[in-house]
């Protein structure tokens, strides 16, 4: 018969040393688990782990284990913790609050926020939801530990971070130091062991007794049960399970994915120490993608996320094994993921292109919208990243023909190209295309930034030398009846034996596609005379309006002004390449009507500059 759990709680304890304080907005937050599982690269799993059952000699000394079995609460310990403020170590003492069937809470001393914390609530979480889901889907810790003790140990404690500053907060972390012997960590190593299976859970400025709180205590879980499982597996995997445990745990979407809408190109196996708040919405779309397409039961859910856990082999690899039952592959997955993830919007057919219901108000900003022909675009994309371009196809012609070169610069990097051509209206894709013959060019070829590409000419891949290999390919499409918009997505790659872990310091990646309209239509140079003209105002209107509304310290505010100050340059510079001269004038002639030149002086700098350009040139 299942134990029923124990509190064990001095309330009037906690209520006599600890006091509340106010909280202000809270900055985007992260969890630390990346930095330790960095520290132990190369280290083998404990040995513990790996024997085959001597406990009493190779787990934590008989002593310590005793001590903890007998641990009362009020009993007060002294743990290594962690400083992400300035990279050291400290020692925090803690009184043991709360214990259950599974875990031991420890709430360390002067906790400010510690009258606040539920207790209570907090066993009934841990022990009735997300204790039995994450090892329902993840499987189960080592149980006993390194320490002969079955249960897992909770620390809250305001994680010493940047918070203060402004930066991201860390809302928890798993220490796998913590599960070695002081002994058998290396000495050059900057791990610490508290030689227990250990969480550590912010209280400030991380709202205590709230879904969120939660999230982090199953998130941090989760990698404790990974560790166990597969040591040596790679960043973005383990994250990525952690971040959907939450999911599966009932605590909704994670704050994060908001991170990844501003940067997102992001590479999803690159574990970035500079984008890391983007790197754990991402990760968690990754895995909510593949349950809104491939795991629609439970059932699949719990067999697809164990094998995962418990594969041997790690990254990339691991997902193929794990896909292959679905007649698929990362690399399809993955394109379908990004698709999705710019497209998705309800009621849109196929819905592979979405995530179904699981979430529905969420969508990436495209990386560009085009309204006139030809057109070039000019990017750099992250390897496993991926970027997307609209094209407005008012003025195309029966065919369209796209013309791809792209930098082989970053460990033999490749390229995909996919044009997708829907309905806005109907709401749903009609057509998707691959270029099939991007091929690499001889080593000695010219940088992406000084070739024009046959699209304009209609002419052979005929280049001068040297210096940059490169990827090219191009395609003539049909444009399929009743498809109002193209949409271009280019991925980076990596050879399949590339490991991910090279990723982490890979650079982006530069590209250039030329789109050019061909094939019976109105005159194309009246096309891209007119459609423009007819954006025109709105454009400037919209420009205008949100300049007034931005927040200038705003990262997302000041790419979308960014992005439609290229549009409207973009728009400019294609009339000029169709021989409409006029409308850079025209589009000055407006911004002088609206008379705002403190928001409008800079985009009318940008327009007499590439008016002058163009009149050198001819």
């Amino acid at each position: 018969m299942q134990k029923q759990f124990r509190l064990l709680a001095l309330t009037a304890l906690i209520s006599g040393l600890f006091s509340s304080v106010g909280m202000a907005a809270t900055p985007p937050t992260a969890v630390g688990t990346h930095y330790f599982s960095a520290q132990a690269k190369g280290m083998k799993a404990p040995a513990w782990q790996r024997s085959s059952g001597n406990h009493s000699v190779i787990r934590n000394t008989f002593g310590e284990a005793e001590k903890l079995l007998r641990a009362q609460v009020g009993d007060r310990e002294t743990f290594w913790t962690f400083n992400f403020g300035n990279n050291t170590w400290e020692q925090t003492e803690a009184s043991l609050a709360a214990a259950s069937d599974n875990f031991i809470i420890y709430l360390e001393k002067g906790n400010q926020r510690g009258s606040e914390i539920d207790l209570g609530k907090l066993i009934s979480e841990l022990e009735q939801k997300i204790y039995p889901t994450t090892t329902r889907y993840f499987g189960q810790e080592s149980r006993p530990g390194i320490d002969n003790e079955e249960r897992i140990t909770i620390l809250l404690m305001d994680i010493k971070d940047n918070a203060a500053q402004g930066k991201a907060y860390t809302s928890g972390y798993f220490n796998r130091g913590d599960c070695y012997r002081p002994d058998e960590i290396p000495a050059d190593s900057d791990l610490k062991s508290n030689q227990r299976e250990m969480l550590y859970v912010d209280t400030d400025p991380s709202e205590v007794n709230t879904p969120e709180f939660y999230a982090t205590i199953a998130h941090e879980l989760q990698h404790l049960i990974h560790f166990h499982h597969d040591a040596d597996e790679y960043d973005w995997v383990d994250e990525g399970c952690a971040q959907i445990n939450t999911w599966f745990c009932g605590y909704g979407h994670p704050r994060q994915i908001s991170a990844f809408q501003k940067t997102p190109d992001n590479s999803l196996v690159a574990w970035s120490p500079w984008n890391q708040v983007a790197n754990y919405g991402q990760t968690y779309l990754w895995n909510l993608y593949l349950i809104s397409r491939y795991l629609k039961t439970d059932a699949a859910r719990q067999k697809f996320f164990n094998s995962l856990v418990t594969s041997r082999k790690a990254g990339i690899d691991g997902f193929n094994a794990a896909l292959d039952q679905f007649k698929t592959n990362f690399s399809e997955a993955f394109a379908n993921f990004y698709i999705a993830s710019y497209l998705n919007q309800p009621d849109l057919k196929p819905a592979t292109y979405t995530y179904d219901k699981l979430l529905e108000d969420f969508s990436l900003p495209v990386n560009g919208y085009y309204t006139s022909f030809p057109a070039m675009i000019k990017d750099s994309v992250s390897i496993w990243g991926a970027d997307m371009s609209k094209i407005n196809l008012a003025a195309a012609g029966s065919k369209i023909r796209v013309d791809f070169a792209g930098d082989l610069t970053t460990l033999d990097n490749q390229f995909e190209v996919i044009l997708l051509f829907a309905d806005e209206v109907e709401k749903k894709v009609i057509e998707r295309h691959h270029i099939s013959n991007i091929k690499s060019t001889t080593p000695r070829r010219t940088g992406i930034s000084r070739v024009m590409l046959p699209g304009h000419n209609n002419g052979d891949y005929d280049y001068p030398a040297p210096p940059v290999k490169t990827q090219m390919g191009h395609s003539e499409v049909d444009v399929p009846k009743g498809a109002d918009v193209m949409y271009l997505l280019v991925i980076g790659k990596a050879p399949a034996d590339v490991p991910d872990s090279m990723l982490s310091w890979s650079s982006k990646s530069t590209y250039r596609i030329d789109i050019k309209s061909i094939g019976s239509h109105t005159d194309v140079t009246a096309a891209a005379n007119i459609a423009p003209v007819a954006m025109r105002s709105d454009l400037l209107a919209q420009y205008i309006e949100l300049s007034d509304s931005a927040n200038p310290d705003s990262d997302e505010s000041t790419s979308y002004l960014e992005a439609m100050h290229k549009q409207i340059l973009s728009d400019v510079n294609n009339a000029f390449a169709a021989g409409n001269q006029n409308l850079a004038e025209e589009y000055l002639n407006s911004i002088a009507a609206y008379d705002r030149p403190e928001i409008l002086g800079a985009l009318s700098r940008s327009l007499l500059a590439q008016k002058a350009f163009n009149q050198l040139q001819n």
